[in-house]
């Protein structure tokens, strides 16, 4: 009886340390609110260089190997050798993040050929779910991800299909459920089991969405490829927000395809946001919209990567910002780029966090392989990057968004330091960051060294008469910038990009109006009249009071948006 007690005792302290182990895990791996950060990882990354050593782990709590593929009724490796050897590097992340999931997916868009055979019977269902039980143990993996592209109608050429296949899925993934819960019991571990879905309502015609919800951890939404290649006019590849003035023909948004799967009973909880780290950009493309809506001749994906290499840094390229579908998109070259930068991919971020969503996830890793894209999304779903940013600041949202876009940054990994200072060199580095980093001479100031990051900076500003220099032949670019530098830096600059529409406000009225230097009443009653400006409280304009950082931020956000409307 003694022996008896001393094991139910030991039995009920292992079942508390395990429900505090699992309580750990889940905490570690919301890596802020709650929450997932799911990502795909693609076989033929490791052959293009990218391997899995070079994946930023940390910022992950799954990570889905794509693709495994159906052969026979099991799920098999499309290439033992190669996909045995990006599992192996890709299970030993582990040791940066022991909460990381590596996760097997299945199908997608070239092998989803023969989902609805292995899910057409019970005999045939059970065989699949035990050949990824055999695949997960083989390779030391933790779950396994189900791209079945599409059950009932759509997708590649030769993918079968029977009417059968919306009850049939859910069958699948319940049978799929248990084989991993009867694994799971005998390891020890919980095992993951998740998919990827579209995110239009004939995907969810022909699934259950709720009995598919209750069996998975979570859905990852394939909120990408709203628009593409198969359209007859050139559109963006995942909206934020559907447009007023689109054409007469179907509309979508990321949000719009949240809302039909959360209109169809499943929990918020239960959907991760996936986002595109690529673009489609449409050649043969007319002028008129800059582009948009237009007809073209051909069209294809372009990863963010090459985006940011081969378009961006192109004069010949202009860069628009569609205010209601929050995302950027380029006209050059008779081409229409449509893409998601780091401020598009913090706004879906900062979406998924306001509608209650379970993660964030990304297709497909190795296009994003400086991590700018993932980074952004990562630090707005987390509620922020900086300790010293207290999120209801009146500068929090600014920050973050100068930040996402690459214009300003932190004073350590974790700090902005709002109240600091904003210095002749760092407001002219951030001016030639927003103009896109032109080409530039060697800078003429006898104080501003070749080895200076705001070297360039400084060169190109002073050639296009945004600064200038001191009578002594100096830049001096360590004194803080005040308010009315600041103004006169930014009216330069629209001038220089014919954006100064003329608006001018007085500046008498102001109390301390008669401390504004010459030179910047112009800019001053500039700053004003367009709203980028704002005097205190006390009604002063403290033109002399140095601009600091969080003001800055805020400053530079109402310029960009000037920019994008002139």
């Amino acid at each position: 009886m003694r022996n008896m007690r001393r094991f139910a005792l030991l039995f009920l302290i292992l079942t508390w340390l395990l429900s505090l182990s699992d309580h750990g895990r889940a905490s570690a791996a919301g890596s802020g609110p709650t929450g997932e950060i799911a990502g795909y990882y693609a076989s033929w990354a490791s052959a293009q260089g990218y391997t899995p050593d070079k994946l930023p782990a940390e910022r992950f709590t799954q990570i889905n190997y794509a693709f495994g593929k159906i052969e026979h009724g099991k799920a098999v490796l499309g290439d033992p050798v190669r996909d045995g050897k990006n599992l192996r590097e890709l299970t030993s992340l582990r040791k940066r993040n022991p909460d990381l999931n590596i996760v097997l997916s299945l199908g997608g868009w070239d092998e989803s050929a023969y989902f609805s055979d292995a899910a057409a019977t019970a005999e045939s269902r059970k065989l699949f779910a035990r050949s990824c039980v055999e695949l997960l143990l083989e390779h030391g993996l933790d779950g396994v991800d189900l791209d079945w592209e599409y059950p009932v109608s759509g997708g590649a050429p030769g993918v079968v299909h029977r009417p059968q296949d919306k009850q049939n899925f859910t069958l699948l993934l319940r049978e799929l459920r248990q084989a991993l819960d009867r694994q799971g019991r005998h390891d020890g571990k919980r095992y993951v089991l998740t998919i990827a879905g579209a995110v239009n309502s004939s995907y969810l015609n022909n699934i259950e969405p709720q009995a598919v919800a209750e069996t998975v951890d979570h859905i990852f939404l394939m909120a990408y490829d709203l628009h593409g290649p198969w359209d007859d006019s050139a559109d963006f590849n995942a909206p934020l927000h559907s447009p007023a003035g689109g054409p007469p023909r179907y509309c979508a948004s990321v949000d719009d395809g949240i809302s039909s799967w959360l209109g169809r009973g499943v929990p918020a909880e239960k959907l991760v946001l996936g986002m595109p780290l690529y673009g489609y950009i449409y050649q043969g493309v007319d002028r008129r919209n800059n582009g948009l809506y237009q007809s073209f001749e051909t069209a294809k994906s372009v990863s963010w990567d090459r985006v940011k290499s081969e378009y961006l840094s192109q004069g010949a390229y202009r860069r628009f910002f569609h205010e209601e579908a929050e995302v950027p998109y380029l006209y050059g070259n008779r081409s229409f780029l449509s893409y998601d930068d780091p401020a598009s991919a913090a706004a879906k971020a900062e979406l998924a966090r306001r509608r209650g969503l379970g993660g964030i996830g990304f297709w497909e890793l190795s296009q994003d392989r400086s991590g700018d894209l993932i980074q952004s999304a990562w630090t707005a779903w987390n509620g922020g990057r900086f300790s010293d940013v207290p999120q209801d600041a009146w500068y929090a949202g600014a920050v973050e968004r100068v930040c996402a876009a690459g214009l300003m940054n932190g004073t350590s990994s974790k700090t902005f330091s709002p109240g600091g200072t904003v210095t002749r060199g760092q407001i002219t580095a951030i001016l030639y960051r927003l103009a896109g980093e032109p080409a530039a001479r060697n800078a003429p100031f006898s104080d501003v060294p070749a080895s200076a990051y705001y070297s360039k900076a400084v060169a190109w500003a002073a050639e296009n008469g945004i600064v200038e220099g001191f009578y002594d032949g100096t830049f001096r670019p360590d004194l803080p910038v005040s308010r009315q530098q600041l103004a006169a830096f930014l009216w330069r600059y629209a001038n220089m990009e014919r954006a100064d529409s003329g608006n001018r406000a007085p500046l008498r009225g102001w109390l301390d109006a008669g401390e504004v230097s010459g030179y910047a009443e112009e800019p001053m009653s500039w700053a004003l009249a367009e709203g980028i400006l704002q005097g205190t409280k006390d009604g002063t304009l403290q033109p002399q009071g140095r601009a600091a950082r969080g003001q800055a931020a805020v400053l530079l956000e109402r310029f960009q948006k000037l920019l994008k409307s002139a």
